[in-house]
């Protein structure tokens, strides 16, 4: 039987009795009362029947369940009418048989449909007697109208052989997951044996039922299987949902996993058709649409604008704290871009990097990046109340239209957003350190300037670099490219072309003797290649390139700790003083790579390479060179600025390998207040978890979590930014140059941000997708026909 069709039987006894109306509780139901009923079918779906067993079993207010009430009051209270065979013409019971087949025999039957087996009977007798005491249908204590009301008002009652039970505590009693979370389903309640006990009253014992009910009804037990009992109907709605979309959208979403491997692979648009087409010659089925390098682009932009808005969403959501970096680039496409990055705490947890945007930049001008970058920041979600209250820091490099004390973008911003932290990059700072340094110490041009020609002459010249090569190989060495020394690159890359160097001294050597007694070599080349062999075995370059190494390794080491992700203000002012110490240190007590040359300077031979002195060449002063390099990093690694000053100082109170050794309880009270009004945290609950970190040895304070998280949040460096900038070179590569900005920062977004492809789940961006788009199986598009052309080389072809 079709479910239209029982619709339609139960309208037509609805009709038998609408002549009775005005007589009895049916009065009360109103045309609207089955409004859902008649609305929502004829039912062709399971969803659209579990939806009608769920309201019916826990929504009270549900209107088919009045009209169930009032049907029962109805024919209890007036006797149906006998039919020529004697028999009843009650259209009650054929109402809820109907109702119970279209539900599948889903409805429970505790009451409507086990009352029903004898409401004849009890049609006929007197309301206010029990004519069923054989059966137990309710409670002996109680009418048949008082047990209806107490249904009513408790609809998880169930009885049995006169005793009563909770529907949902039978249920959940059983599960293993009640003890688990320390709740203990009564026994009683559960197994239906509560009765009024064994008093001879009737009035004790209907009170004793009362106030059973009442206090199960109130009890931590009960609750815990109500709400069970809802998360297992709505588990079973959500599956049966979730299965059929995604047997209905599958093709879809094996399109949009391979438009992410695109995007995650740094893979060109136009592979998507390519991809497409090998999947299906493969017997993958992926509809007809959606094929395209049009529709790659477009899905990519769906993923990464869904991928912000669930970020931006969470962080709001979750009253995080942000810092915000930025930096400036250009593309190969010569655009000027600017990389948004936010570093933000995500689900309560550490904070992280996570990269926002990159935008293309009108102009370089501290007003027109103010109004770009908030234009972006509102454009995601962000409000300029929230703003206010979470924006703890803003960080970039040194610019001065960026970090300028009067119309910088820094100093612009502070007053809008007065609780920003502006911090200029440490990496920067450090750069800026040793160029300071060469200033200081004019001997290191000589020495810059020699490994600026070695880098030139075999960067620009494969024949040399292959020359080098082959030397390396007959001495048994590795060969390493050399890069530029002491320019824009940071101290790492220095160190690494020193490094280079003092491995492959020998190979140099040998490749600089051969070649500048090469006859075949004009004379202009044969006295380069001799100058270098004499500036290379000079006991005055090994000298300062002794130094340089053993200098550099501390500094590039440095460089690399302040570059890593995790690090915080109060470890890089620790590493940075550690850094000076031991280069100071280098002044009394000579570094490894120091004293073997000057143990090689004694005995004249450097790695059985003999060694000279050429008095043209003047060395490097150890001392003054120490001590220049120490005097620039204080002055621009260790703030000197006031209020930045200030910031560290009372950041540094939390950690306690600073505090003296006698410490009183309210030590560092006044640091934490200010910290507290600064970024307006929570000063109360943060005071207390300092006086529990002073009182106790654990670190593991709740109390100090926001504190803890703001430290962490704000970032020491914008390593983060450059690294985005190498992954744009990456992605916008010289062929692929084209790319707008817009595309650009879709593929980043989804490369830096997005989880690998295997445990990426594109159900949900599929169906925010399909609301304004097509799927992949959408017929009304037009199916492509690739057709391949025709080539001078079918012929071999056909034969391979």
């Amino acid at each position: 039987m079709k479910i239209s069709d029982v619709q339609q039987q139960i309208l037509e006894q609805l009709a038998n009795i609408d002549a009775q109306r005005q007589n009895t509780n049916l009065n009360m139901i109103s045309a609207e009362e089955i409004d859902y009923f008649v609305t929502t079918w004829p039912i062709s779906t399971q969803n659209q029947l579990d939806d009608l067993e769920y309201r019916l079993q826990y929504e009270d207010n549900f209107k088919i369940m009045k009209i169930f009430k009032c049907y029962h009051s109805f024919f209890h209270k007036k006797a149906p009418k006998e039919n020529k065979k004697g028999k009843s013409s009650d259209c009650q019971p054929k109402i809820e048989i109907l109702i119970k087949l279209s539900a599948k025999d889903t409805i429970k039957k505790d009451v409507y449909v086990k009352d029903q087996i004898q409401l004849k009977d009890a049609s006929e007798k007197n309301s206010n007697t029990n004519p069923f005491n054989e059966v137990h249908l309710w409670p002996s204590e109680w009418t048949y109208n008082q047990w209806i009301q107490k249904k009513d008002r408790y609809p998880w009652l169930i009885c049995d052989d006169g005793k009563i039970g909770c529907l949902y505590c039978k249920n959940v009693g059983e599960l293993k997951t009640c003890k688990s979370q320390g709740v203990e389903i009564s026994t009683e309640w559960s197994q239906i044996n509560v009765d009024g006990g064994t008093n001879s009253k009737l009035v004790t014992r209907l009170s004793i039922l009362r106030h059973k009910i009442s206090r199960h009804n109130r009890s931590k037990a009960h609750n815990f299987a109500l709400n069970i009992s809802r998360e297992k109907t709505h588990s079973k709605l959500s599956t049966s949902f979730e299965t059929s979309t995604s047997k209905h959208y599958q093709s879809t979403i094996k399109i949009f996993r391979t438009v992410y491997f695109i995007a995650k692979n740094n893979r060109p648009f136009d592979d998507h058709s390519d991809l497409v087409e090998l999947q299906q010659m493969n017997g993958v089925l992926l509809g007809q649409t959606l094929h395209s390098r049009y529709s790659s682009t477009s899905i990519i932009d769906h993923i990464a604008t869904k991928m912000r808005n669930k970020i931006v969403q969470n962080i709001i959501e979750t009253n995080s704290k942000i810092s915000i970096l930025i930096d400036e680039s250009t593309t190969n496409s010569s655009s000027s871009g600017m990389i948004i990055y936010l570093k933000a705490s995500i689900s309560y947890d550490s904070p992280v990097f996570i990269f926002l945007d990159l935008i293309e930049l009108k102009s370089q001008t501290s007003i027109n990046i103010i109004d770009q970058l908030l234009e972006c920041l509102h454009q995601h979600g962000f409000t300029d109340i929230y703003l206010k209250e979470h924006w703890i820091s803003f960080v970039t490099d040194g610019a001065s239209v960026l970090l300028g004390k009067t119309n910088g973008v820094a100093a612009r911003l502070k007053e809008k957003f007065p609780i920003i932290f502006s911090w200029h990059c440490i990496n920067h700072r450090l750069e800026l350190a040793v160029n300071d340094v060469l200033k200081d110490i004019t001997a290191t041009y000589h020495f810059k300037y020699f490994l600026d020609t070695l880098y030139s002459l075999y960067s620009r010249s494969p024949k040399n670099q292959n020359e080098l090569k082959l030397h390396c190989e007959s001495l048994n060495e590795i060969f390493l490219k050399i890069g530029r020394v002491l320019d824009v690159r940071w101290v790492a890359s220095s160190y690494r072309t020193v490094k280079v160097v003092w491995k492959m001294y020998p190979a140099l050597y040998k490749h600089f003797k051969e070649a500048s007694e090469d006859k075949y070599r004009d004379q202009k080349t044969r006295s380069k290649y001799k100058g270098l062999c004499k500036r290379l075995e000079s006991l005055q370059f090994l000298s300062d390139l002794a130094l340089m190494y053993d200098v550099l390794s501390e500094l590039s080491q440095l460089s690399l700790d302040l570059q890593s992700r995790d690090a915080t203000l109060i470890q890089a002012d620790k590493k940075i003083k550690r850094t000076i110490r031991v280069i100071d240190s280098l002044k009394t007590i000579n570094g490894d790579y120091y004293a073997e040359a000057v143990e090689a300077i004694e005995q004249m031979m450097f790695k059985d390479i003999p060694l000279c002195n050429n008095i043209k060449l003047v060395c490097i002063n150890k001392n003054q060179f120490i001590t220049s390099i120490i005097n620039n990093l204080n002055m621009r690694l260790l703030d000197n600025y006031e209020e930045d000053k200030i910031i560290i100082q009372d950041i540094q109170i939390l950690d306690k390998k600073t505090w003296p050794a006698d410490v009183n309880i309210r030590f560092g009270e006044q640091e934490v207040k200010r910290l507290c009004n600064r970024f307006l945290l929570n000063q109360e609950k943060t005071l207390r978890g300092l006086r529990i970190l002073i009182d106790e040895e654990t670190n593991e304070i709740e109390e100090l979590n926001e504190i803890n998280n703001l430290i962490k949040t704000i970032p020491c460096s914008t390593a983060e930014c450059e690294r985005g900038f190498s992954l744009m070179n990456i992605i916008c590569t010289d062929i692929r140059s084209r790319l707008t900005i817009h595309n650009i920062s879709n593929l980043m977004m989804i490369n830096i941000n997005g989880p690998p492809l295997s445990i990426w789940d594109p159900e949900d961006y599929v169906k925010s997708w399909i609301l304004h788009h097509r799927t992949a199986d959408d017929n009304r598009s037009r199916k492509i026909n690739r057709k391949e052309k025709e080539s001078l080389k079918q012929n071999l072809w056909n034969i391979l």
